[in-house]
């Protein structure tokens, strides 16, 4: 009977699980109002805002911007009357991000003009990959204009039209990676 030598070397594989985004949803509730929605396996966050910002314009440039290596942090801000949540999205690693959204009940552009700290809570937090948020927004959107036309948007959302060029770009650099 010969003998088998086996020589098995001990390799360490590291497993890395995200919670990643797994819908996102912009609903227009009332005429200068919506609501967003985000939500993964364990958390859920939903909340309103007013037509004062435009967060969809910001969200897509600022995903366009991260897509294509010109960013490696990103605010959205969704003003609310009073108050305000961020969104703010970090570059990790090449396409891993950190999502945070924050609450407070002011505004940081007035506590900044008036030195004044608005307590921020941290509301929502993630970890996901880059392609994924980008994508799962984009399915949310699209759900957005089947629901409403671009007039219909800009009715309901009163100061600012639907940012198609910006949504078109972001569509296109998602496609792309």
């Amino acid at each position: 009977m010969a003998a088998i030598n086996v020589s098995i070397r001990s390799t360490i594989i590291t497993l890395t699980f995200y919670q990643m985004i797994n819908d996102f949803n912009f609903w227009l509730t009332g005429t200068g109002w919506a609501a967003a929605f985000f939500s993964n396996e364990r958390q859920n966050m939903r909340f309103e805002f007013s037509y004062l910002s435009d967060p969809l314009l910001e969200l897509f440039e600022a995903l366009t911007k991260l897509i294509k290596g010109q960013s490696d942090i990103e605010k959205i801000t969704f003003l609310d009357e009073p108050g305000e949540h961020i969104l703010i999205i970090t570059r990790q690693k090449e396409d891993v991000i950190g999502v945070e959204i924050t609450r407070s009940d002011t505004w940081d552009s007035m506590s900044e003009k008036y030195s004044t700290l608005g307590e921020k809570e941290i509301v929502y937090s993630d970890i996901d990959t880059l392609k994924n948020f980008a994508s799962v927004v984009c399915a949310g959107i699209d759900n957005l204009l089947k629901r409403h036309t671009l007039s219909e948007y800009q009715e309901k959302w009163h100061l600012s039209a639907f940012p198609a060029e910006a949504y078109d770009k972001l569509k296109q650099v998602t496609t792309m990676t």
